[in-house]
């Protein structure tokens, strides 16, 4: 089961939907939180980088749309955060 910050807020406060364009798209909150929680222990993760919009195809949907990065401080993983199925996913870090 998702922690409720997901069911809430799939992108965790990151990110925001913008209506704007012609495809879906999401771009970066301005108070976008300094870490969000690990989905499999639940610590926070302290956030690098939040990358969007950026064109992409999503791993979980295959939707081409204007989602967004996220990279975090020692951990490999990538999370992609998609507009049209409304998650964020977890690359597997190398």
């Amino acid at each position: 089961m998702p922690p409720i910050d997901a069911v809430l807020d799939p992108y965790f406060g990151l990110f925001v939907a913008d209506a704007s364009g012609a495809v879906p798209s999401l771009v970066r909150a301005s108070s976008a939180p300094t870490s969000i929680p690990d989905p499999k222990t639940g610590r926070p993760l302290r956030v690098a980088t939040v990358d969007g919009p950026s064109r992409a195809i999503c791993p979980a949907c295959a939707a081409s749309a204007e989602g967004g990065f996220v990279s975090f401080v020692g951990d490999l993983r990538l999370a992609y955060a998609c507009p049209s199925c409304s998650q964020l996913i977890w690359l597997p870090g190398a």
